[in-house]
């Protein structure tokens, strides 16, 4: 940590250490700080006494750019490397979230209010020092952060790999920018190092890097007491065939996506869709929850979900029962997306442009409350741009609930809507009334509707995209970058089939 004019501002440095030969590959690599004010330990975790306000979006100004080659997991961008591990982060934190824009070559300052993740020659002037990876900079008013930065040593040869470390035969440590920026985002929130706290964890917030790629239950205690623990995972949506808009070109885009709901038989499963729009293949995780809800207080979780997906032809192009029992376990785990629970199911999948449909049933029939889910794990052009989810809407307590996370620079414009009638003859016990409810990532109120041309906006929604029945809702919306619900029930609480869905709607 040094001083940087008016306010204090933490460096943190990741030394990469020299091993004289490659069996000796532990505490290889450290992360050194020079600890100076505030530093609070707890149950292991380092607090720096700065944290975010509740309900801040932390936005980071991904500007890394491409890496001049083909890197170890297959990525040509150091910005899609890091994309997902703002997602790791959020998946374990409640009262502030962390979203990517890509901004590349926009200039760096260390007063400008954007949080930059960038690859330079210096930290603001002063020299990075022998075998420095990366520095967190950051600036406060109070308790309060302002301001984090992140700098990479453009001197350093970075690459991206999972596993454990790697080294240059009779040399240092392979940097792998995902580990780095994992620990880096750490301090940005406001988390120290626990083992310079006297403290004997497994973390990735170490000063010392190792094999710890994800985040550790240490890590995840350090989170949430700054933040909280998170909502309900966050519902997320799917498609049925319905008009798409016209693809948009804001700053902005749909980043993740889910629903729950009750999962039952037959037409009464869970179908989640979702269309992926541009020129560039898009890589997702698709997982479906049912006991991790528990934990969350949810009664009647389904006990063992099976995840199907499938392509608009119907083909089946991926499918899991119990993530930990499939080719792609390792992979699910390393990117730090692996269900809380062995028998809930997880699909890592890359896919072209296209409309697509995630199917989540009970085992041998099983029946109960489930979660489908899917997040973005790069950065690419292409984009969500229609998410929908069809199931049972249920009596009372058992509502629809979808979600979505806006993330990027920029406010999103979205319709959503709540359909029921309009699929008769398409499908039986159809929902007959449905109304719609659009809360933010506190759960406060933003809008609601029943019957659409009853609605304030019932002219704006007609020239866009209506539902086909005047008893089915939709609001349109204009989000910044966040969390977000949609609930759908019926008017009467009476039980039915139901669809809720989001379209982008930017020009």
């Amino acid at each position: 940590m040094r001083l940087f004019g008016p306010r204090l501002h933490f460096l943190d440095k990741l030394m990469s250490s020299f091993s004289p030969a490659p069996a000796l590959k532990s505490a290889l690599s450290a992360f050194i700080v020079a600890l100076i004010g505030f530093s609070a330990t707890s149950k292991g975790y380092v607090l720096e006494g700065k944290s975010w306000p509740s309900g801040t979006v932390v936005l980071l100004q991904l500007g890394l750019g491409n890496a001049g080659r083909t890197l170890q997991d297959g990525n040509t961008s150091f910005d899609d490397v890091v994309f997902p591990v703002a997602e790791m982060w959020n998946q374990r934190i409640g009262r502030v979230q962390v979203a990517n824009v890509m901004n590349p070559g926009a200039p760096l300052s260390s007063s400008d209010r954007l949080n930059s993740v960038v690859f330079t020659s210096s930290v603001f002037g002063q020299a990075f020092g022998a075998n420095t990876l990366a520095v967190t900079y950051y600036s406060s008013s109070g308790s309060t952060m302002l301001e984090s930065d992140t700098l990479f040593n453009r001197a350093i040869p970075f690459d991206s790999y999972r596993g454990p470390l790697q080294f240059v035969a009779h040399g240092p440590a392979i940097a792998d920018i995902r580990r780095v920026f994992l620990h880096e985002l750490g301090h940005g929130l406001g988390l120290g190092h626990p083992d310079q706290g006297g403290q004997q964890v497994v973390a990735v917030m170490n000063s010392i890097v190792s094999n710890q790629e994800v985040l550790s239950a240490d890590d995840i205690s350090g989170g949430q007491f700054l933040y909280g623990v998170p909502a309900l995972p966050t519902p997320t949506p799917t498609p049925v065939p319905t008009p798409t808009p016209t693809p948009g070109t804001s700053g902005s885009h749909l980043a993740n996506i889910s629903t729950r709901m009750k999962v039952g038989l037959s037409q009464n499963v869970l179908i989640g869709g979702f269309i992926i729009q541009g020129s560039q293949t898009k890589q997702l995780i698709l997982r479906a929850l049912g006991p991790s809800l528990s934990a969350s207080g949810i009664v009647g979780a389904l006990a063992n979900p099976v995840l199907e997906l499938h392509d608009a032809a119907g083909n089946v192009l991926a499918s899991n029962d119990d993530w930990g029992n499939g080719a792609q376990a390792a992979q699910i785990q390393a990117v730090g997306f692996a269900p809380n629970s062995a028998v809930e199911s997880a699909i890592m999948v890359t896919l072209s442009p296209g409309s697509y449909t995630a199917v989540v049933s009970g085992q041998n029939g099983g029946q109960g409350i489930g979660l489908i889910e899917a997040y973005e794990m790069d950065g690419t052009s292409s984009r969500l741009v229609n998410i929908s989810t069809r199931g049972r809407v249920g009596l009372g307590g058992e509502p629809m609930i979808g979600g979505l996370i806006v993330q990027g620079g920029s406010a999103k414009k979205v319709i959503i809507r709540a359909l029921g009638p309009s699929m008769t003859g398409v499908l039986a016990g159809v929902l007959a009334d449905p109304t719609l409810e659009l809360r933010d990532g506190a759960g406060n109120l933003l809008a609601t509707n029943d019957d659409w041309t009853n609605s304030a906006q019932t002219s704006e929604i007609a020239a866009t995209i209506p539902p086909v029945n005047a008893l089915e809702s939709a609001i349109i919306a204009t989000l910044g970058p966040g969390n977000y619900t949609a609930i759908v029930r019926s008017v009467d609480n009476s039980s039915g089939v139901g669809l809720v869905e989001v379209f982008d709607l930017d020009p």
